[in-house]
């Protein structure tokens, strides 16, 4: 078992990231049953929940070697913890300012920026198939949100495409970061967002009392819904390459929606669906063409100690 996640095998990284997407499309039916916390008291028990697992999870793994897992590639972890923790703080108020569809809608753009980001930096080629994908992509994104661009809904919008270039860059980090430990990054980005909500709390007068379902909810998504999230996409990051791991998390951008729209009635209009079956049809390319044109150069990763 063991030796079958040390090899890069595509048919184990695709399932893996594709659950990670999944795992997150939660965050939005979650946080429309928070009742009375602020997007920044969300966001604080939200990261210092997802701070306190991955302490326990890395103290368990490394034990008294628990430092040695940032000082193989400090600099690395810091930026893409940074960009990390941007994009949870953006994403947060990406969702107290506009529908969760669009929310996650918007975040189709990573793939571009990872793309752009990818080949600039760490030089990886970009094959005809993902090119196809990406184009795809690009159109269902168009349709999904030009209309409500169009009519002025600009702000929540915003905080979604900057939360899109923070998620890219932590992307880009994990694979200039490869043969190391891939949580550290993860754990940077849950104290930065932490601090980060402690201060704005601070400047808002805030309370750190939260009703008990408020609370148990926001614990719960830096837990389950982007604790869990994480730890299987950096599980398949070793397997995959960049643009690779943003297209195939795209789940989260179909699941999602439907989520809110079956269980709280926030339904997505005709073109966010129409958009989301061209993203959907991308992710399926993708996943089962794509194999042969991945294999030619193959992601090796080491798996976490």
């Amino acid at each position: 078992m063991i030796s079958a996640f040390n090899v890069p095998n595509r048919s184990v990284g695709v399932p893996l990231v594709m659950m990670a997407g999944i795992c997150w499309s939660t965050s939005g039916l979650i946080y429309r049953l928070i009742e009375n916390a602020s997007p920044w008291q969300v966001l604080f028990y939200r990261s210092l929940a997802l701070f306190v697992m991955l302490a326990l999870w890395l103290g368990y793994n490394y034990r008294l070697r628990f430092f040695k897992a940032f000082s193989n590639s400090i600099w690395i972890s810091l930026i893409g913890g940074v960009c990390l923790g941007a994009a949870f703080t953006n994403y947060i108020l990406a969702l107290e300012h506009t529908s969760v569809p669009n929310a996650m809608f918007i975040l189709a753009a990573a793939p571009f920026i990872t793309a752009l980001l990818g080949r600039v930096i760490l030089g990886e080629m970009i094959t005809g198939v993902t090119w196809l994908c990406m184009i795809v992509t690009a159109v269902g994104l168009g349709v999904m949100v030009g209309e409500e661009v169009s009519l002025g809904k600009g702000l929540g919008e915003f905080f979604a495409l900057c939360a899109a270039l923070g998620f890219s860059c932590m992307t880009i980090s994990l694979r200039a970061n490869h043969t190391n430990d891939l949580l550290p990054t993860i754990f940077v980005a849950s104290m930065s967002a932490t601090i980060f909500a402690f201060i704005m709390m601070i400047i808002r007068s805030d309370t750190f009392i939260l009703q008990t379902m408020d609370l148990l909810y926001s614990s719960g998504m830096g837990i389950f819904q982007i604790g869990l999230g994480f730890v299987l996409y950096t599980s398949g990051a070793r397997h995959l390459k960049a643009v690779e791991l943003t297209l195939l998390s795209l789940t989260e951008i179909i699941a999602g929606p439907l989520l809110v729209w079956v269980f709280l009635d926030e339904a997505p209009s005709k073109a966010a669906l129409s958009g989301g079956v061209l993203i959907l049809g991308a992710i399926v390319v993708l996943a089962f063409l794509g194999s042969t044109a991945a294999k030619e150069e193959p992601a090796v990763l080491d798996s976490p100690a």
